[in-house]
């Protein structure tokens, strides 16, 4: 059986505002680091929080950092926002990440959908069905740029001549390509067709199990092997000693959709999701802070 990996959102607090300060980010992502987590993600978002209040850093330029701060864990954003910057400007921000943390990114990538940041920032707010196509749009072109020595690119959207897309990625043929959604018309096809990871955020058991068995039927359609595509989930993850300590958690948080366990019952919930293929686990700050190490010595070490 291979690996069960487990990743940490390192710019959300546990008031549910984004972190405001470098050092209180980089200390969390070392200790991360330190306790032997597989990864580090940083969300993509301009606000957030309830009411938008707290500071939200750039994903991006906070990946950069860390990827100089830390040695060994795998960074990425979660997920990156195809709307926020040029599909052929974001083939060489990642690039850059990937080269600067020796290897370490995994690309994950999304259609965006949180409008009022959208309208706050000037961003024009497009449907589901075009911001979908956008993104596989920009997904092509991105690759393209990490792998052909001179592109060339007209597509719907987007359009490059004769781009040099110097440096390439570290990684080969180029970083993993982790495609974040839950829609079963478009987004799960993309995934299936062009993604190397799939990522959906808060699902419950039941929903997941719906997902993967509509994401294996868009591998059947397009002749693609379905174990080719590793499956992840992430969201909020909240574990008590008790049921007791567990609710005061979630009575304190407030979060919403994710995973809610004790320690006596969290290994046959995550098991739920491994048996239907997931293979990495995603946790937000909000609830789990104060269980970080716990949970690896306790909870990981039976995977």
């Amino acid at each position: 059986m291979s690996k069960i990996k487990f990743g940490v959102t390192i710019n959300a607090s546990p008031d549910m505002l984004y972190r405001s300060d470098y050092d209180s980010i980089r200390k969390l992502a070392l200790e991360c680091e330190r306790l032997g987590y597989d990864s580090l993600w940083a969300m993509d978002h301009l606000m957030w929080g309830p009411f938008n209040k707290g500071s939200v850093f750039d994903a991006w330029t906070l990946l950069s950092a860390l990827a100089v701060e830390t040695k060994s864990i795998k960074i990425g954003p979660l997920v990156g926002c195809n709307s926020f910057r040029s599909p052929s400007l974001t083939a060489k921000i990642a690039a850059t990440v990937d080269i600067i943390s020796k290897g370490r990114l995994i690309f994950a990538y999304g259609a965006g959908w949180k409008e009022d940041e959208y309208k706050a920032y000037g961003f024009p707010f497009r449907d589901p069905v075009t911001r979908l196509k956008q993104m596989r749009e920009g997904i092509t072109l991105i690759k393209k740029l990490w792998t052909e020595e001179k592109t060339n690119f007209k597509g719907e959207f987007y359009e490059v001549k004769d781009a040099i897309g110097n440096p390439k990625p570290l990684q080969k043929p180029h970083p993993p390509i982790m495609i974040g959604g839950g829609g079963e018309k478009y987004t799960l096809k993309v995934a299936a067709e062009i993604g190397d990871i799939w990522d959906r955020w808060g699902a419950s058991i039941e929903e997941y199990k719906r997902k993967v068995q509509i994401l294996q039927k868009h591998c059947d359609t397009l002749g693609r092997k379905f174990e080719d595509l590793e499956l992840s989930w992430s969201g909020n993850f909240v574990i008590g000693r008790n049921k007791m300590d567990l609710n005061k958690k979630i009575g304190s948080f407030g979060v919403g959709g994710g995973i809610y366990c004790t320690y006596e019952n969290c290994i046959d919930v995550l098991q739920e999701f491994i048996d239907l293929g997931c293979k990495q686990f995603i946790f937000v700050i909000t609830g789990f802070k104060d269980e970080k190490e716990t949970f690896m010595k306790e909870i990981a070490s039976s995977f």
